[in-house]
């Protein structure tokens, strides 16, 4: 049923549903099943330390873009995606952003989209805080195209952390 509810918000199929144990399981799900020893990952930092880890312990390459107090916290997309190298296999962003609060604006996310469709590249968007934004949010990340992974969870918008239930949504069967 959560499936079949959380489909009908993204519009999406409930099989486009992975139901995990909070983000940070759908996280590590992603970054294990899509990168292997010598893939590279390009991911903003600060980040939530699954996204780091993760693909530290799996011997992954990483590119990190620093996001700076001097420029708001604000992703340059044209610089961030001028990083991606041909054996980058998953770029990953967050929005809103943690712990800077900073939302990437949709024509930023869809740049990025088709950036890294162009490059053969997956994207993850932890959208975990999609719904603390002010005003509309952007589409779900992971309806805009199928090599777009979403990420999501209740424990931060909805102050539910003991309940350990997060999902990814991904078009691409």
């Amino acid at each position: 049923d959560l499936r079949k509810l959380l489909a009908t918000e993204y519009g999406v199929k409930p099989d486009d549903i992975l139901l995990t144990v909070g983000a940070a399981h759908a996280l590590f799900l992603i970054l294990t099943s899509q990168l292997e020893k010598g893939d590279r990952l390009l991911v903003e930092r600060p980040n939530y330390a699954t996204n780091i880890e993760t693909p530290r312990a799996i011997a992954a390459e990483i590119d990190f873009y620093e996001l700076t107090f001097e420029n708001g916290y604000r992703l340059d997309v044209e610089k961030f995606t001028a990083m991606i190298r041909p054996e980058t296999k998953l770029v990953s962003v967050t929005t809103p952003h943690n712990p800077t609060g900073v939302v990437l604006p949709e024509r930023d996310l869809r740049k990025l989209v088709e950036v890294t469709r162009e490059k053969n590249c997956t994207l993850l968007v932890d959208e975990t805080y999609r719904d603390m934004t002010y005003g509309k949010p952007s589409p779900f990340a992971a309806t805009l195209a199928p090599h777009v992974v979403s990420v999501c969870s209740l424990s931060k918008t909805y102050g539910l952390p003991g309940i350990r239930v997060g999902w990814l949504v991904s078009t691409d069967p």
